[in-house]
């Protein structure tokens, strides 16, 4: 294999400072999920991976590493929405990165409303 081939097989290690895997898609867009827990806490999340699978029916997905609280809320309401993140957003969707809990608020963290009556109406 030439030298300035890098061939990446995930199970072997890439040997590199900083995995690869996340430059693959550049620019890379952030969905942001937003949920409502079962006792009405509101989440927002971002998220690198998602994207649409369909168009009728509408199909979006997200896949979060590990179980997170934009997963358990989509699961146990059967609801999400995904918003996307612009560069005049960035600010607070950084402060919605932090791990604070699932009785937080993310909305209110990053000084966001959400856009009455609370959240647009997605199905999972």
């Amino acid at each position: 294999m030439p030298e300035d081939i890098h061939f990446y097989e995930p199970a072997s290690g890439h040997g590199l400072a900083h995995d690869p895997f996340n430059a693959l898609v550049a620019p890379r867009p952030i969905g942001w999920i937003s949920s409502r827990s079962r006792d009405g806490v509101l989440n927002l999340a971002p998220y690198s991976f998602f994207n649409a699978f369909n168009y009728h029916p509408p199909i979006v997905g997200f896949s979060s590493i590990g179980y997170k609280d934009s997963v358990r809320n989509a699961e146990e309401t059967g609801e999400f929405c995904w918003n996307l993140v612009t560069r005049s957003l960035s600010e607070a969707m950084n402060k919605t990165c932090a791990a604070v809990g699932p009785e937080v608020d993310e909305f209110a963290l990053s000084g966001l409303a959400p856009k009455p009556p609370g959240l647009s109406r997605c199905r999972t």
